[in-house]
């Protein structure tokens, strides 16, 4: 059984018990954290997001956008929250930590209930902020930093960097490439790959021949390439931004290195027609690949949903990385409001695990989820990036596909890495 919240009446008041089913009458008599307007109707919530619009990672900023518009178009079309409609507030950060705090600030004075963003590369410039301004976020990423964080008011609905790391190296040591060379920029979110890859990679039998840390915005990579090809590796392991891919890209493939060697990526290389394929050339349909949490296949009734969503919103079903990680986002948010029968994050924020992990009934839409909430029932709102159950660290687990292209650049799925080969790993580094 849904348990029941007490709620003040007001001021000086004594506290009487609600349950769901007076959600309808709370409203109505002004109770919600957000009050009414003036024409009667609850007041929109607002979305906030922090993604980089500008900035050598721009890419992100429209995985980003994608998934938000069929998040609240999700919600909105489900009836809203507690009557309240979503609207959206966004800033830019520029993928640069010196930009982002500025851009939290800016977006707080819209008020937003809860925040998705920043990615990876900011985070950590505001993930102490959100609890003292009273708001929840739901970042995307994978930076393993955040592995064992302990912050009651983020959570990450996107497997982290060192499992990503871990599926990579298998991937590679599975079609017997054991001979191996990096190639990652100065980041913390790409060096964030680094130790878990190598621990992985070495644990399989590999081994790794160099480890080059690039400095963004070069004008040649040469050297660096020369280098990292000075052992013939069978692979080279990479991750960097957008503008630093075209120009090392440009530079392999004069030297002949795109067809020397396998590379295998982040999930940033991934995006079908994307310029980072762009960049590789040809020889990104036999030698590059990358490395992007699962995707559920439409014989899953969560993603079938979210499609129709990304259908009617975008009027197509070539979805972008991660945007059903930021539509996950918005559900959980707006369910755990319902639950708690609350807008007030102070009081909402306890309700984040308890629709989205076991146990209780499963549901993967919003309308079933809040049917069953109505009817007073535990539920597990299993989503369109996959079960999105919390652990103790606020973060998810999931298996990897490993995506390469074809000629025309598309998308090609080369093979799924699943968790417990991902554990088998794990288990073999002691």
């Amino acid at each position: 059984m849904i348990r029941k919240r007490r709620l003040s009446r007001g001021r000086g008041t004594g506290r009487v018990a609600v349950s769901l089913a007076a959600v309808a009458s709370l409203a109505t008599a002004g109770l919600m954290t957000v009050p009414a307007s003036a024409s009667g109707k609850p007041k929109p919530l607002t979305v906030g997001s922090i993604l980089p619009y500008t900035g050598t990672k721009s890419i992100l900023s429209a995985w980003g956008v994608h998934g938000i518009k069929v998040g609240i178009y999700e919600v909105n079309h489900g009836g809203g929250v507690l009557g309240h409609m979503l609207t959206s507030a966004t800033v830019d950060d520029s993928a640069d930590s010196v930009d982002t705090l500025p851009a939290f600030r800016k977006l707080m004075l819209s008020h937003p209930t809860f925040i998705v963003g920043p990615f990876s590369p900011t985070i950590e410039a505001v993930i102490n902020q959100f609890q003292p301004n009273n708001v929840v976020d739901f970042m995307v990423g994978g930076l393993s930093n955040l592995d064992n964080m302990n912050k009651p008011y983020v959570f990450r609905t996107t497997a982290s960097d060192s499992t990503e790391a871990i599926a990579m190296a298998y991937y590679a040591i599975s079609h017997g490439w054991k001979t191996a060379s990096l190639m990652f920029d100065n980041s913390a979110n790409s060096q964030g790959f680094v130790p878990p890859l190598m621990k992985a990679f070495k644990a399989l039998g590999g081994t790794i021949q160099q480890n080059i840390t690039l400095t963004p915005g070069q004008s040649s990579y040469s050297s660096e390439l020369t280098q990292a090809f000075a052992g013939n590796p069978k692979v080279i392991f990479d991750s960097m931004d957008t503008q630093t891919a075209a120009t090392l890209f440009g530079d392999a493939q004069q030297l002949g290195y795109t067809t020397a060697a396998q590379w295998v990526g982040d999930d940033l290389q991934s995006a079908p027609q994307g310029s980072y394929a762009q960049s590789f050339g040809s020889a990104a349909s036999t030698n590059l690949t990358a490395a992007l949490p699962a995707t559920p296949t439409t014989a899953d009734n969560a993603y079938n949903h979210f499609l129709s969503d990304y259908q009617s919103v975008w009027r197509t079903t070539s979805i972008l990385p991660t945007s059903f990680n930021f539509y996950d986002s918005i559900v959980i948010a707006s369910l755990a409001m319902t639950m708690a029968n609350s807008t007030n994050p102070k009081v909402w924020v306890k309700d984040v695990m308890l629709v989205s992990d076991p146990p209780g009934t499963v549901c993967s839409t919003y309308t079933q989820c809040v049917t069953l909430l109505k009817h007073h029932k535990k539920i597990n709102y299993n989503g369109a990036g996959g079960n999105d159950d919390f652990n103790k660290y606020h973060n998810v687990f999931s298996g990897f596909q490993m995506v390469g292209f074809d000629s025309k650049l598309n998308n090609v799925v080369r093979t799924y890495v699943t968790p417990q080969q991902l554990a088998q790993v794990v288990a073999k580094e002691g």
